[in-house]
């Protein structure tokens, strides 16, 4: 890779850019970028789509649990080994056209999500208070329900801080630039806060997370933390819903368990920690189907038994 692409791996590498959808936009433009060296570089078809493949191979599985990117690469190269394309000017031409096409779905299932999440937040209205809803970690998808909903809903927000490396303190940040009512609390309280013990104060009417990945049978994957919250909603009843684009669908899988958790830097947790000391850091958790009330997708809201056949229809090469 050259210098400008070995940059933004270790940024995703790192955590520095934010957020699933985030890191498919960088990646796109990263590739996009790399192209012409690629094409200088490369010899024939068959050359350039290797090279391609080492390229994206490296940027998407950065973070391993970052479906969407993995899914796009995917598709560029799918179209690039079809047979009508027979040289590298082919390759050239198919692959702007593609990865043109595939931002403007991204920014069109932003909108979409964005609109249904509006919807759902609008049917849940409350007349004697506010609608309060509590988040974690950091989700642009999220976000934006939450930006476009302001002018149109009044509700609260309670968002979690998300350690070690404190993601939570971008969403706040967002928030109160947005004008948006927003309370952080620490990572261990939020089941505390979801569950009817914690008090009228709180009373949580909905949980609204993002995603990294999701499987077809509706189970998700999400920053370490949203066990225990969506545990904490299943058991008062109170609705979680995931605003997710199926294209973070994790391709052919339904058990969530065959997605590999990551377990990053104990340094993380403590830079300095005792001698003798094991720290396990694990990134992400699990987010089981039975937990979820619903996907909040570009295809509308979705229950988890109904993510399979709405992938069937829309992208089906995911399956």
């Amino acid at each position: 890779m050259n210098k400008e692409l070995d940059e933004i791996f270790k940024d995703v590498k790192a955590l520095q850019l934010r957020g699933a959808t985030s890191v498919a936009k960088t990646v796109i433009d990263a590739i996009i970028k790399g192209q012409d060296k690629i094409i200088t570089e490369s010899s024939n078809k068959i050359d350039f789509i290797l090279k391609m493949k080492e390229i994206a191979k490296k940027l998407a599985w950065a973070q391993p649990t970052e479906t969407m990117a993995q899914n796009i690469l995917g598709f560029i190269i799918f179209e690039l080994q079809d047979p009508e394309v027979k040289n590298i000017n082919d390759c050239k031409k198919i692959f702007k056209e593609k990865t043109n096409e595939l931002k403007n779905i991204i920014e069109k299932n932003e909108k979409e999500f964005t609109r249904n999440g509006l919807e759902l937040m609008k049917s849940l209205i409350k007349k004697s208070r506010s609608l309060n809803i509590l988040t974690h970690c950091h989700s642009s998808g999220v976000r934006s329900i939450l930006k476009l909903a302001n002018n149109n809903v009044d509700f609260r927000i309670f968002n979690t801080e998300t350690r070690p490396v404190f993601l939570g303190r971008t969403t706040a940040q967002k928030m109160v630039d947005s004008g948006i009512d927003v309370t952080m609390i620490i990572d261990s309280a939020a089941p505390f806060v979801v569950s009817n013990k914690s008090g009228p104060k709180f009373s949580i009417d909905m949980v609204l997370l993002g995603s990294d990945a999701v499987t077809l049978n509706g189970a998700a994957i999400n920053k370490i933390g949203s066990y225990g919250i969506s545990l904490s909603a299943f058991h008062e009843k109170i609705p979680l819903y995931i605003v997710v684009s199926l294209l973070k669908i994790k391709k052919g899988v339904y058990n969530i368990l065959d997605i590999p958790i990551e377990i990053r830097s104990c340094n993380e947790v403590w830079a300095d920690a005792p001698k003798g000391l094991d720290i396990v850091n694990f990134a992400f958790d699990i987010i089981p189907s039975e937990f979820i009330t619903g996907f909040i997708t570009e295809f509308g809201i979705l229950k988890p038994e109904e993510v399979k056949d709405a992938v069937a229809k829309n992208y089906p090469r995911l399956l």
